[in-house]
């Protein structure tokens, strides 16, 4: 029976899917569906019943649910940041007086700047809360822990590096080799910030390099969703630049250098289509860490620093769109090496659990 399929005692805090309450406000991430299923892979899968947002505050009921469980999953991103409170409003007093047992699973640095540099004096009070009713915590990567230790060099002992659950699954870990062939050419971007520079120097090269390969432009965040009709129109029709929105502009430039366009509606249906890929090269790093654990050659380009402390520790590269030619021979067996080299830590982490 798969992992998934096993039914979880626990409870999990998970920025995927968006609460209605924030629909129309935020934009989801297909990724952070990504480290939901990774950590299912671990613990078996979350009953819907017991999975709740961090983006909101739990209600008083919802949060009762939580505390019959032996645990409460914080389930991974890039959430730990200088006032993180786990939800709205949350206390080390409200942890405190509760049953709750919250336990951090492979969270990161929040990666921008500015925002995870030191830890104010309620998140530190909060983690301690934490850590009095658990033996372990889970950090996705080395930069994250040594700022905790730093922080809080009292939990330095109950700080796990594991690394992001993402990456940890059987092609990589079992030994299957890193595919050669190059059918289906995934490029991801990240829509923020000033990114068409960056994103269309990305989609240059993959074009340039895979010329008469099947190639696609796949969206993790689907800021401005393509209306009806409109790729048909980037590729025959097209208009000024200045009449579109920044998103629609990148995408008719894709469809112009011979892209298709994917825009999955869930984490599974996005996971499904990367089966039908054999390498990526993009900004979003948890499609660079699936493939990975897929072994399937990935490229990552970094637009902040949250994925700067992974890449140290799995050894790939992080390339610029420029560079991305000289990466091209890397030996991706160093990933596998690195990421065996961790699991034990991961499992280490899963067995401490409280049952």
């Amino acid at each position: 029976m798969a992992a998934a399929a096993i039914a979880c005692p626990y409870g999990v805090l998970t920025p995927y899917p968006i609460p209605k309450e924030l629909a129309g406000r935020k934009v989801c991430n297909l990724g952070d569906g990504f480290i939901l299923r990774a950590i299912e892979r671990r613990l078996g899968a979350f009953a819907a019943t017991h999975t709740f947002s961090p983006r909101v505050t739990v209600p008083a009921a919802a949060e009762a649910t939580l505390a019959a469980t032996p645990a409460v999953v914080l389930a991974g991103a890039n959430q730990l940041a200088e006032n993180w409170t786990i939800w709205p409003g949350f206390t080390a007093a409200r942890l405190r007086a509760s049953t709750l047992r919250l336990v951090p699973f492979g969270v990161g640095l929040h990666g921008a700047p500015g925002h995870s540099e030191r830890l104010s004096a309620t998140t530190k009070e909060l983690l301690v809360a934490m850590h009095e009713r658990i033996a372990f915590s889970s950090w996705r990567c080395p930069h994250t822990v040594a700022l905790l230790a730093r922080e809080l060099p009292q939990l330095a002992p109950q700080l796990l590096m594991t690394g992001c659950p993402v990456v940890f699954d059987q092609p990589l870990l079992d030994g299957q080799p890193f595919a050669e062939r190059a059918n289906h050419v995934a490029v991801t971007p990240t829509e923020r910030d000033d990114f068409f520079a960056r994103e269309t120097a990305i989609i240059d090269h993959a074009a340039a390099t895979w010329p008469r390969t099947r190639r696609t432009l796949v969206l993790h965040q689907n800021w401005s969703p393509p209306t009806r009709g409109e790729l048909l129109r980037h590729r025959f029709w097209p208009v000024a630049p200045e009449r579109l929105d920044p998103c629609q502009r990148l995408r008719q430039y894709a469809v112009r250098r011979g892209f298709r366009i994917a825009a999955p509606d869930s984490a599974d249906a996005l996971l499904a289509f990367y089966r039908t890929v054999d390498v990526h090269v993009g900004t979003r790093l948890h499609a660079h860490l699936h493939c990975l654990s897929q072994a399937k050659r990935s490229w990552l380009v970094p637009v902040d620093g949250r994925a700067a402390g992974i890449a140290e520790s799995l050894d790939f590269p992080l390339c610029q769109p420029d560079t991305l030619h000289a990466h091209r021979d890397f030996d991706f067996e160093r990933v596998r090496a690195r990421a065996r080299a961790l699991f034990p830590t991961m499992r280490r982490f899963v067995d401490s659990l409280p049952r």
